[in-house]
C-alpha cells in the first residue's frame, strides 16, 4: 500500500469505516450446546450456562454471537463479565448481570407508569 500505519499519525486516525466479522470462528458446537441448553428451557427445565476459558479465545464473541440469537427469538439474555480488578467481590460477573436486568425492569414498570 501507498500508506502504512507507521507513518500515519495514530492520533488522527479514524477506526470508524472499520467493520469487523461478526462471525464466531471454530465455535459452532459450543454455539450449538448454547442453543440446545436454550431450547430444553422451553420445557421448563432450567439451564445456567458458563462460558470460561483464557483471555483472547472468544468468549465475549461467542457470548454475543448466542445473545443475538436468543433477542431474536424473544428470548431474554443475561450476561456479566469477570474482571481481574473486581477479584475481591465475590459473583461480581452474576451481580453485574442481575444489576442490568433489574435496571430494565425498574425502567419498564417507569415508562408504564
Amino acid at each position: 500500500p501507498s500508506k502504512y500505519l507507521q507513518h500515519q499519525n495514530i492520533e488522527t486516525l479514524s477506526t470508524s469505516g472499520l467493520k469487523l466479522p461478526n462471525t464466531v470462528y471454530g465455535q459452532r458446537k459450543e454455539l450449538e450446546s448454547l442453543q440446545e441448553c436454550y431450547n430444553h428451557s422451553f420445557n421448563g427445565n432450567q439451564k445456567v450456562a458458563i462460558i470460561a476459558g483464557s483471555s483472547g479465545t472468544g468468549k465475549t464473541t461467542l457470548a454475543n454471537r448466542f445473545a443475538e440469537l436468543v433477542l431474536a427469538e424473544g428470548g431474554l439474555f443475561l450476561s456479566g463479565k469477570f474482571d481481574q480488578l473486581q477479584q475481591a467481590i465475590p459473583f461480581s460477573a452474576l451481580s453485574f448481570a442481575f444489576n442490568e436486568y433489574f435496571n430494565m425492569l425498574i425502567g419498564s414498570v417507569d415508562s408504564q407508569s
